[in-house]
């Protein structure tokens, strides 16, 4: 994965849509986004097209797992050390 050193100008999630096929053992999810420059400076935020993206089943169960502990972590008040938001 490419890591992203800098807030400025990532992505950030604001909708999603998920549906399913228990066939194809998959997880479909639509996703819209918004650049975080605009809430700084509407004038120079990017529109994004919304994103539909296919997620294999035991992707989608590690990803429900990792998000869960960031929620938790969140939750009790502890910080990743790891990520500098300013320097």
């Amino acid at each position: 994965m490419k890591s992203q050193d800098e807030i400025i100008g990532m992505r950030q999630l604001t909708n999603f849509q998920a549906d399913h096929s228990a066939f194809g053992s998959f997880v479909l999810l639509r996703s819209s986004f918004t650049d975080t420059i605009s809430y700084v400076c509407a004038d120079k935020s990017t529109t994004f097209a919304d994103q539909d993206v296919i997620i294999r089943l035991d992707v989608a169960k590690a990803l429900i797992r990792e998000l869960q502990k960031r929620v938790d972590y969140i939750e009790a008040g502890i910080e990743n050390n790891a990520v500098q938001l300013v320097e």
